[in-house]
C-alpha cells in the first residue's frame, strides 16, 4: 500500500515537474513593423521561425503576435519590397522592427546553372516577378514582360491572337540565323514560351550580356531568358491550397483605315465624269469582316506544402475569338510540379510535366495583292458593291484584277491547325557533403503540329479549280544535364565556388507536305488528299533530319568579403549543324564586381545604401540556322519515262540550292558591359545602368558563288560584323509608402545605336544587301527594295529616292547625285533617308495601395525615333483607281492637289512613327473575408492598349523589331484592338 501510494506521488510529481518544464519552453513574442523612413506600420508583413513553418503575419497597425519554443534565438522579418532582417531574441518579449525600403539587395536570380543573391551579380542580369508583369488578356506569355525590362523589346505588329511576339535583346542582329533569345523554363533550354500559362509564371530572369550567357555556348548570342513556374513552397503548410481565376475580355478594332463611303465615290464620279460599275450599295466592308472579339479565361490550381515535399497542379484553357470573323484561338494547358526531400535532405526529386493542347483557326490576311487576301480586298473593294444577292449568296462581280468578296472568302476557306505539346522533366538535386552538391538532369520535349487548308472548287477567289493542303511537323528533343558545385568559405572572408557540367541534346525533326489541286467534291475537304486529281503540280515533299548538341562546361567564382566579386565561365560545345571542320568552339567570359561602399575611404557617408561597380566580357554563339547546310544533299527532281521500256521513273540529283560547306560555323558575340547598381535614401530609390558594346561577326549568309567550279551558285559561309553600342538603365523608386496610400513607379529605358561593320572576307565578298521588298497595285519604278544593309549602316535602314516635291502637272520630283530634282525614278539617287531601328525606348509601370483593399497598376510604354514605310497609304491613296477601286481619304486630297503619278517608293511615304501606349491599366479591390474556408477574394477589371499618341497616319505605328526585315507597313496587318478584361482571383 505504502509503495503503492510513494509510486503514485512520484509519478505525480514527475507530471507536475514536466508540465512546469513544458510551460516555461514556449514563450509568447510580441512586436511592431514599421517603416524605418516614416514610421508607418507594414501591414503583413512576414514573422518566421528560420528551418521550420512557424510564423504569424502583422496586422493592419503592424502588430503581431507569435508563440515560439525557447530555444529559438532568431526570427526573420520580411516584406515585398523591403530588406529581410534578422531580428536577435534577447531577454525582452516586445520589439519594435524598423525594415529598410529595397528588396533589391537581397532579391534571388536565377542564372545559368546557378542561384545567386542580387548582391553577388557581376553581370547584366534583370529580373521581373509575376506581380510587376501586365496583366489583362495575354495570347502570349512573353506580352507580359513587355515595357519591363531596360534592352529587352518586346513587340508585335497587329493584333492577331494567332501570331506571336518577337523578342529582341539589345538589338540583336543577324541576316539568316534568327535574333530571338533562348528560353529556359524550370532548368530546360529550348521550350516554346508560348506552352506556359501566363498564371504558372513565377517570375523571368533576363541574362543580357555575353558573360552571363556564355555558359549556354552556341546558343546564347542573343540573350537567354530564364521563366521560373510557380510551385508549392513551404511554409504554406499542410493545408491544401485551391486557387481559381476567371477572366472575360472585349476586344474592339482600335482603329480602322479611314476609307470612301460609296456616296464619296459617286460624287468623285459625278465630278471628273469617270464611269464604273455602281452597285447600289453604301457597305463598309471593314465593318463587314470585323466583329466583337470575346476571351475567356479559367485558371484553377492545386498546391500544397509540408516540411519535405511540395506540389502545385494547375490547369488553364483559354479561348479567343478574333476580330476578324472566322479568327479564333483555343489552348488548354496542364502543369504539374512536385519536390520530395529524402535521406535526411540527402536528395531532393523534382518532377515537372507539362501538357498543351492548341487549335488555331486562321484567315488569310498575309502575302500582299492575293485573291485570297482578307484585309486587302476588304480595303480594294468598293462600298457600292453589296455583300450578298437576293437569294443569299455573295455576290461578285466580273471585273478584272483580283477582285473578289472578303467575307466570301472568309467562309469558304478552312485554314487550321492543331497543336499537341508535352513537356517531362526530372531532376535530382544532390548534397553529398555540406559543401558539395550535384544536379542531374534530365527532360523530354514533344511538339506535334497538323495543318489542313482548303478552297473549295466554287470559292469566289479560286483559280485552281479546288485546293488542299496537308502538312504534319514533329520535333523531339532529349536533354541530359549534371553538374557538381563545391563551395568553400575560408574564415568568414574567402569565399569560392566552382561548377563543372556537362549538356547532351539531341533533336530530331520530321514531316511532310502534301498539295492536291482540282478537287472532285467541296465537302469531304483536305481530311482526304484523295479527293484531288492533281498532286504533280506542287509536290509532295517530307523531311527527316536530326540535330546534336554536346557540351562541357565550368563556372568559378570568388569572392572576398563581399566586397570583390569575380566569376569566370567556360563552355566547350559542338553541334552537328556545322561543317566539319567547326563543329567544336570554346565560349568563354569573366565578370568582376566591386561592392564601393565596403572600403574604408568611403567613410561614414549617408547617401548610398548600395553602390557596386560590374565589368564583364564574353563570347556566345548563335545556332539558329537551318539543317544540313554543311552537307550533300540527294532528292528526287521529277519524273520521268524510261525510254527502254517505257515506264514511268523518278529522277534523282543533288537537292538543296547551296553548296556544302564543311567550315561553316556559328555566329560569335563578344561582348564588354560596364554596370552600375545602386540604391539611396534607405533603398527608396534603387537601380542599374548598363554600358556595353556588343560585336556580332562571322555572320551566316547565303554567298553568290561562281558556277562552275562550284556545283550551286549559293554556299552558306560566315563573314561580315554588326556592331551595338547602347545604354540601359532600370530605376525603383518608392514615391508614397503611408498606411493609406502606397506608390511604387519603375522605369526602363534602353538606347542602341546599331552599325554593319563589313558584309564579306576574303572568301565571300557581299557589297550591300538589298531587302524589305513592297509591292502593290499600280507601283512603279525600277528598285522596290526600301532598304539596303552594307557597311556604315544599321540593319533596318531605309535607302531610296528622296522626294523633292510635285511638278506644275502633278508628277512626282526627287533628288538626283548631282544637287538636282528629276520626275524620272530611274535617274534619282537612293539616298539614306531613315532607319526603322528605335533610338529610345521607355517602359514606365505604377503600382499603388490605397488603404487595405484597393489596388491600381498602369503601365506607359514608348518607342522614339524610328521611321516606318507606310505602304498601305503607297497604294491605297492613288487617285487613278478611282471610282472603280476603293480609297484611302488621301486618295481624294492626293487628287485635290493635283497628283498624276502612279505610287512611286520613296521617302514621300516614309513616316516617323514614334509612339507613347498606354498598355494597361488595371483596378483591384480585394473583399474583406472573414470565412474558415475562404482566404482571399479579388476582383478587377483591366484596359489595354487604352491610350495612343503618334504623328503616324497609319492604324498603328509599331511594328515587329525582329528579323533583319523590318519597318513596313503593308495593307495586310491584323488591326490591333482595344481591350476591357473584368476578372477576378480566389483563394481557398
Amino acid at each position: 500500500m505504502t509503495s503503492t501510494f510513494i509510486h503514485v506521488k512520484f509519478i505525480f510529481t514527475f507530471v507536475l515537474l514536466l508540465c512546469f518544464h513544458l510551460g516555461k519552453s514556449q514563450k509568447i513574442i510580441t512586436g511592431t513593423v514599421i517603416d524605418a523612413n516614416s514610421n508607418e506600420p507594414l501591414i503583413a508583413a512576414n514573422i518566421s521561425v528560420p528551418g521550420s513553418t512557424q510564423g504569424s503575419i502583422t496586422d493592419f497597425d503592424g502588430n503581431f503576435t507569435i508563440e515560439i519554443n525557447d530555444q529559438v534565438k532568431v526570427l526573420e522579418i520580411s516584406y515585398i519590397g523591403y530588406t529581410t532582417q534578422n531580428l536577435n531574441l534577447t531577454n525582452q518579449t516586445n520589439y519594435i522592427i524598423k525594415l529598410l525600403q529595397g528588396k533589391v539587395l537581397d532579391e534571388v536570380l536565377v542564372i545559368g546553372y546557378s542561384v545567386i543573391k542580387k548582391s553577388d551579380k557581376t553581370g547584366a542580369v534583370t529580373s521581373v516577378s509575376s506581380d510587376e508583369l501586365n496583366t489583362g488578356r495575354l495570347s502570349d506569355p512573353i506580352e507580359a514582360l513587355q515595357g519591363k525590362a531596360a534592352g529587352v523589346t518586346v513587340s508585335k505588329q497587329g493584333g492577331d491572337p494567332n501570331s506571336g511576339f518577337s523578342v529582341n535583346i539589345r538589338g540583336a542582329a543577324s541576316f539568316t540565323s534568327g535574333t530571338g533569345p533562348l528560353f529556359v523554363v524550370d532548368g530546360v533550354p529550348g521550350v516554346d514560351p508560348t506552352t506556359i500559362a501566363p498564371t504558372d509564371i513565377a517570375s523571368y530572369n533576363v541574362l543580357k550580356d555575353a558573360a552571363s550567357t556564355a555558359i549556354y555556348g552556341a546558343r546564347g548570342a542573343n540573350g537567354v531568358i530564364i521563366i521560373t513556374t510557380k510551385s508549392g513552397k513551404r511554409g504554406d503548410g499542410e493545408n491544401l491550397v485551391i486557387e481559381y481565376s476567371s477572366q472575360l475580355s472585349i476586344d474592339n478594332v482600335s482603329k480602322k483605315y479611314d476609307l470612301l463611303s460609296g456616296d464619296q465615290i459617286r460624287d468623285f464620279a459625278n465630278k471628273t465624269g469617270r464611269v464604273f460599275l455602281d452597285g447600289g450599295a453604301n457597305v463598309d466592308w471593314q465593318d463587314e469582316i470585323y466583329r466583337t472579339g470575346l476571351t475567356q479565361d479559367h485558371n484553377l490550381s492545386f498546391m500544397n506544402a509540408t516540411k519535405s515535399s511540395n506540389f502545385r497542379a494547375s490547369l488553364s484553357h483559354m479561348n479567343i475569338q478574333g476580330v476578324i470573323k472566322g479568327s479564333s484561338k483555343t489552348r488548354s494547358i496542364g502543369r504539374l510540379n512536385y519536390s520530395q526531400n529524402a535521406f535526411n535532405d540527402f536528395m531532393t526529386f523534382h518532377a515537372r510535366l507539362a501538357t498543351t493542347l492548341e487549335k488555331n483557326n486562321y484567315i488569310n490576311y498575309g502575302g500582299g495583292i492575293s485573291p485570297t487576301n482578307v484585309i486587302y480586298q476588304a480595303l480594294r473593294r468598293s462600298p457600292t458593291d453589296k455583300v450578298r444577292n437576293d437569294d443569299g449568296s455573295f455576290y461578285e462581280t466580273d471585273r478584272s484584277f483580283q477582285y473578289f468578296n472578303p467575307l466570301a472568302i472568309i467562309e469558304d476557306i478552312q485554314n487550321n491547325r492543331d497543336a499537341k505539346r508535352i513537356l517531362g522533366n526530372v531532376s535530382l538535386d544532390l548534397n553529398f557533403f555540406k559543401n558539395l552538391k550535384g544536379w542531374i538532369n534530365g527532360a523530354y520535349i514533344r511538339d506535334d503540329d497538323e495543318s489542313l487548308y482548303f478552297e473549295p472548287r466554287f470559292t469566289a477567289s479560286n483559280q485552281t479549280n479546288g485546293r488542299g493542303v496537308r502538312s504534319y511537323n514533329n520535333k523531339i528533343a532529349k536533354i541530359w544535364e549534371s553538374t557538381l558545385t563545391y563551395t568553400k568559405n575560408i574564415k568568414e572572408a574567402h569565399n569560392f565556388s566552382v561548377m563543372a557540367g556537362h549538356s547532351y541534346q539531341i533533336e530530331q525533326y520530321d514531316g511532310f507536305r502534301v498539295t492536291g489541286r482540282n478537287a472532285t467534291s467541296d465537302y469531304i475537304g483536305a481530311n482526304n488528299m484523295a479527293i484531288f486529281l492533281d498532286h504533280e503540280t506542287e509536290r509532295p515533299f517530307g523531311y527527316k533530319n536530326e540535330n546534336i548538341l554536346a557540351a562541357l562546361f565550368s563556372r568559378a567564382t570568388y569572392d572576398y568579403k563581399s566586397k570583390y566579386l569575380f566569376s569566370a565561365s567556360i563552355r566547350r560545345e559542338g553541334s552537328s549543324k556545322f561543317g566539319l571542320n567547326n563543329r567544336w568552339g570554346w565560349f568563354p567570359s569573366a565578370s568582376f564586381g566591386w561592392n564601393l561602399l565596403e572600403e574604408s575611404f568611403f567613410g561614414n557617408q549617408k547617401i548610398f545604401d548600395q553602390l557596386k561597380l560590374r565589368l564583364s566580357y564574353g563570347l556566345a554563339g548563335n545556332q539558329n540556322i537551318p539543317s544540313d547546310r554543311e552537307k550533300i544533299l540527294f532528292g528526287p527532281s521529277g519524273r520521268a519515262i524510261n525510254p527502254e521500256n517505257g515506264e514511268e521513273v523518278i529522277n534523282y540529283t543533288i537537292a538543296g540550292g547551296t553548296n556544302p560547306n564543311p567550315n561553316l560555323k556559328w555566329e560569335t558575340n563578344a561582348e564588354t558591359n560596364i554596370g552600375i547598381d545602386f540604391g539611396i535614401m534607405n533603398g527608396k530609390l534603387s537601380g542599374s545602368i548598363e554600358l556595353y558594346q556588343r560585336r556580332t561577326y562571322d555572320l551566316v549568309y547565303d554567298f553568290q558563288v561562281p558556277v562552275p567550279p562550284n556545283r550551286q551558285p549559293r554556299t552558306t559561309g560566315n563573314a561580315g560584323e554588326i556592331k551595338n553600342t547602347g545604354i540601359e538603365a532600370t530605376l525603383q523608386y518608392f514615391v508614397l509608402n503611408k498606411k493609406s496610400l502606397k506608390w511604387k513607379t519603375l522605369v526602363a529605358l534602353n538606347t542602341n545605336r546599331q552599325k554593319t561593320v563589313s558584309l564579306g572576307n576574303e572568301e565571300f565578298q557581299l557589297g550591300e544587301i538589298q531587302t524589305l521588298f513592297v509591292s502593290g497595285r499600280g507601283l512603279v519604278g525600277g528598285i522596290n527594295n526600301a532598304q539596303v544593309i552594307r557597311p556604315g549602316l544599321a540593319v533596318g535602314t531605309f535607302v531610296m529616292p528622296e522626294y523633292a516635291g510635285l511638278s506644275d502637272d502633278g508628277k512626282f520630283l526627287f533628288y538626283t547625285a548631282a544637287g538636282g530634282v528629276t520626275r524620272d525614278v530611274s535617274k534619282a539617287e537612293r539616298r539614306v533617308v531613315g532607319s526603322a531601328q528605335p533610338k529610345f525606348q521607355i517602359g514606365w509601370s505604377n503600382y499603388f495601395t490605397i488603404g487595405k483593399n484597393l489596388d491600381i497598376s498602369a503601365s506607359f510604354r514608348s518607342i522614339i525615333g524610328y521611321k516606318v514605310l507606310n505602304v498601305t497609304r503607297m497604294v491605297f491613296s492613288n487617285p487613278s483607281d478611282l471610282p472603280t477601286l476603293n480609297v484611302l481619304q488621301e486618295g481624294l486630297e492626293e487628287y485635290d492637289r493635283g497628283l498624276t503619278s502612279n505610287p512611286t517608293l520613296s521617302s514621300y511615304y516614309l513616316e516617323d512613327a514614334s509612339f507613347l501606349r498606354l498598355d494597361n491599366v488595371t483596378i483591384g479591390y480585394n473583399l474583406n473575408i472573414k470565412h474558415k474556408y475562404i482566404k482571399s477574394v479579388r476582383f478587377y477589371v483591366t484596359g489595354t492598349n487604352l491610350l495612343l499618341i503618334t504623328g503616324y497616319s497609319g492604324i498603328d505605328p509599331e511594328i515587329s523589331f525582329g528579323g533583319s526585315e523590318f519597318g513596313r507597313d503593308q495593307y495586310d496587318v491584323y488591326p490591333r484592338t482595344r481591350t476591357i478584361t473584368l476578372g477576378f482571383n480566389s483563394k481557398f
